[in-house]
């Protein structure tokens, strides 16, 4: 199945996400500078990236319903 590129776009936002939370707890844990910084940061993108995907769902579950409702 092919994804559409707002799909790429929104896996891609999570990677980064997961990335920076992974990569500021390794900071966090070895005392090194702005781990805080890069830890939260991930966190807000990860769950700034959710409230996108859960609204694209939404629209996507409207248009089903619109769908099935004429056919």
């Amino acid at each position: 199945m092919k994804e559409n590129k707002p799909d790429q776009l929104v896996n891609r936002l999570y990677l980064v996400a997961a990335i920076a939370v992974l990569l500021g707890a390794f900071f966090r844990l070895q005392h090194y500078p702005y781990g805080s910084t890069l830890f939260f940061g991930g966190l807000i993108l990860g769950t700034v990236t959710s409230f996108i995907h859960i609204s694209g769902l939404k629209k996507t579950i409207k248009k089903l319903e619109e769908k099935e409702s004429e056919g």
